[in-house]
Formats: C-alpha cells, structure tokens, sequence
C-alpha cells in the first residue's frame, strides 16, 4: 500500500518524516504506527474519504504521536490493543481518566501542561475529539492515591473557561481484561453525564446504582422505587438531592443551598412526614437515591 502511494503521490507524499508545514499535509497513520502526511492540494476529498478507510486521520489540531501515543490511540479510538502489546515499557498498572468539556474546545498543549501539575504520575492524553479523550496513568501501584480530584476540577474548568466533566477510573493490572475496563468505564462516564447533570467529577460509586437501573429500567422493583418520589414536588426533590451530595451533612448542604439550617431541617423533616423514611439515616437515604435515580433514569430514556 505505501508502494502504490509513493508511485501515486510522489513528492507530495511524507512518510515517517518532520516538516515545518504541518498544516499545509493531511495526515495519516497506519496500523504499524507509520506516520504519512499528503499535500492537501494534491489530494482530492475522495482520495481522502478513501485513505481514511485504510488508515487513521490525525485529528485537526492534534499534534504528532509518539509511538507509544500512537499505540495508544489505537486502543482507545479503535479497540485495537496490537500495537500496545509490541510496546515494551508497559507499567504494571493503569488508569483512565475520562474527560469531556462542555460545548468548547481547550488548547490540548495548555490543557496537557496544566494536568501534569496535577498528577504526579506519568500519563498521555489521547483525544477522541476536540472536546475531550481520556487521561492515561502510568503506575506503579494498585493503591489509590485520595487526590482532591473535585477541587482539581474545580481550578481545570476556572482556568480554561469551560465546564468539564470528568470520571476517575479505577487502577486495573495490565493484562488481558484491561480493554474491557476501559470500555466499562467509558460508558459509566455516558451514563454519569447523562443522568447525574450536576455533578461534574464522577466515581465508580456514583456509577453503579445507575448501572443496576439501567439494565433494569422496568422491572417491577424499579417502578416501586419510582412511586417513592412520585409525590414530591421538585423544589423539595432538588433540597433532598443536594442533602445527599453533601454526605447528609445539614450544615454543608444549607450553606450550598444559601439557606438557613433550620429551615433545611423543616425541609427534611417535611420530606420524612409525607413519605415516612428517615433519610437522615443511611438505609433511609440509600432507598430515597435510588428512587431519584431511577426516576431520573427513565426520564432520560
């Protein structure tokens, strides 16, 4: 195929190689991590549509891949996991770290810059678009590191001027099942986008009651469950949610809500009278966020 490129394009084409024009070739790589660029003048959109058939489109903006980028970006845009498995300096661990911003582009090298002052783990970003990709930890352990991942976020979405929405993925082994996990946690982060609009850094235990209801979105439990917020009006419904976002912690939750404490007691207080569970407890609670969710959940069906 290079061959038949090389005959076909002749000066026009770039194989493997650096220009001070990048934005003059598209360009291309090819399963083995080989890198084409073609000049866009000498390629008609045909051409293009067909070339991007055999081989991967670098994306607009996206900078040149290093071969363990390439390998990389193999596995997470196409699931293919064979170059990965030709590289020899794998760690023994890895997380993913899903990202997304909100209708706005970020300047990848700005945003890679300011995620290495984050994280003191190596890592690569390979982007799946121009509006978010996934964050890949190199490491060295399956202990989990309790980084202030909300505040983190918090300061990302401040200094770029977006709202980004991020799910922290659990550290997996690097063996077979690996591509699994990946595909798992990319559709929590759907899922979490989808039917918990409010939060914006997302875990995997904000993810698995969601995945209970979603694979059973009419049974008879489900609906029962529905039935439980049925009655309560929204206002009322959002004090609840933002009481359980706030660990049930009255005080955090009424400062969130500019509210004064006493009064998100009368709310509470209100919310246990009309539907008889005690939501400042534990079980109460639990029974109350699942409701929510699988109302939530079927709304968003």
């Amino acid at each position: 195929m290079l061959e038949q490129l090389k005959a076909h394009f002749k000066d026009a084409l770039l194989i493997n190689e650096q220009t001070e024009q990048m934005d003059k070739y598209e360009w291309f790589y090819t399963k083995q991590g080989d890198r084409i660029g073609i000049l866009k003048k000498a390629l008609t959109e045909r051409e293009k549509q067909l070339l991007s058939i055999f081989f991967i489109p670098m994306l607009q903006n996206q900078r040149l891949l290093t071969k363990e980028e390439f390998a990389w970006h193999c596995f997470v845009i196409q699931g293919d996991d064979t170059p990965l498995r030709l590289l020899d300096n794998h760690s023994p661990y890895y997380r993913f770290i899903h990202f997304q911003t909100k209708q706005t582009a970020i300047d990848q090298a700005d945003f890679h810059e300011a995620i290495a002052g984050l994280l003191d783990e190596t890592f690569m970003i390979i982007w799946e678009n121009e509006y978010g990709g996934v964050i890949i930890e190199k490491r060295l352990s399956q202990v989990e590191k309790h980084l202030p991942f909300l505040e983190m976020i918090d300061t990302l979405s401040s200094d770029f001027y977006v709202t980004l929405h991020v799910f922290i993925g659990q550290t997996h082994p690097n063996h077979h099942e690996l591509y699994r996990h990946f595909r798992l946690e990319k559709q929590y982060f759907h899922w979490a986008k989808t039917y918990i609009q409010t939060q914006t850094v997302y875990t995997i235990e904000d993810i698995l009651p969601i995945a209970l209801i979603h694979h059973h979105p009419d049974s008879e439990t489900i609906q029962h469950l529905r039935s439980i917020v049925h009655s309560i009006d929204d206002e009322l419904l959002e004090t609840i949610k933002v009481f359980f976002q706030c660990n049930l912690n009255v005080s955090s939750a009424a400062k969130k809500l500019y509210m004064h404490r006493n009064s998100l007691q009368y709310r509470l207080d209100k919310f246990i009278e009309k539907t008889g569970i005690d939501i400042k407890h534990f079980k109460g609670a639990v029974a109350v966020y699942l409701a929510i969710l699988a109302t939530e959940s079927i709304k968003n069906h």
